[in-house]
């Protein structure tokens, strides 16, 4: 946006190169690209492109606070985002205006739209899912947490909801959490203190940035949402080579990407066929599927102690 570029770049939507200016548009907050999407969305051929449209819009649907030194921030992207402190600006009324009518336009769609809410952190009404009215049998036998708590495999034999109230009420000791931290493969895409090598999402600051529900919701439910910084990127390039991971610096010349492994990559902007950035983490759902209530509960407890 600094290079005036949105003009050329709103221009570019429903052309050749869309799916580039899409991806640059997601970063530019100004209301000529606000206005641009609406505009180039009935104009998109397909409904993928629209799709596109939708997706940048709700994206630039909030932006990231000013830092005034009142709160965490660093070098290495660690909170849930797409931004780690999200405020409304002038763009945002025009953007849930249009999103709604589109919505009530498909009602069929309603999913995407809520799907679209939930990974972008927009908190509008009226894509929030409706929430469950579960009936209380009037004589539910209560259930023994201390009973259970140690039992192998309860976690993926449980809701989540079930999951996240014994991982409240169960303290969990943050040693054993600790060597289930890389028993159970966490260290291998993670790490937690800053001398170690770069790989996905750094775990040393996690306390200081999550509660311990959010923690555990984010083993549970990794796709829920993506870390800023961390969407997963698929990379096309010459010679029918292709790479997956995270964009870690992007130039007119060069892309460089990381996988989860920490490898790096470097790619010549020239040499790339094409790039989509994918709807699911690089973290798989059901690591924690094998552990106990108490297992579940020592690993949230050793993270949510990372406040370096």
């Amino acid at each position: 946006m600094n290079l005036h570029a949105v003009d050329a770049t709103v221009a570019g939507i429903n052309g050749p190169n869309g799916v580039l200016a899409l991806w640059a548009l997601r970063y530019m907050h100004d209301m000529k690209a606000v206005n641009g999407l609406i505009a180039a969305y009935p104009l998109a051929k397909d409904l993928n492109q629209k799709n596109r449209i939708l997706t940048t819009l709700a994206r630039l649907y909030k932006k990231e606070g000013d830092y005034d030194a009142s709160w965490w921030w660093g070098t290495r992207p660690d909170s849930h985002g797409p931004y780690y402190k999200a405020v409304s600006w002038e763009g945002s009324a025009p953007i849930e205006k249009f999103l709604k009518k589109e919505a009530l336009k498909a009602p069929a769609r309603k999913q995407f739209f809520t799907d679209l809410d939930e990974r972008n952190r927009m908190e509008i009404a009226a894509f929030a899912p409706p929430k469950k009215v579960e009936a209380v049998a009037k004589n539910e036998p209560k259930v023994d947490l201390e009973k259970i708590k140690n039992k192998k495999g309860q976690v993926g034999k449980s809701s989540i909801e079930d999951v996240l109230i014994a991982v409240n009420n169960i303290k969990g000791d943050a040693a054993k959490g600790k060597v289930l931290f890389t028993a159970q493969g966490c260290i291998a895409c993670h790490s937690v203190t800053k001398g170690e090598k770069m790989k996905g999402p750094y775990m040393g600051q996690i306390g200081s940035i999550m509660n311990r529900e959010q923690i555990a919701e984010s083993i549970l439910k990794p796709n829920a949402s993506i870390s800023q910084g961390f969407a997963t990127v698929m990379i096309t390039a010459k010679g029918n080579k292709s790479y997956m991971g995270f964009v870690t610096e992007e130039t007119a010349s060069k892309v460089v990407l990381r996988d989860i492994g920490g490898n790096v990559t470097t790619l010549k902007t020239s040499d790339i066929v094409s790039r989509k950035e994918m709807k699911n983490s690089m973290m798989p759902a059901g690591l924690a599927n094998a552990l106990s209530y108490e297992e579940l509960a020592s690993l949230v407890t050793f993270l949510s102690q990372q406040k370096k």
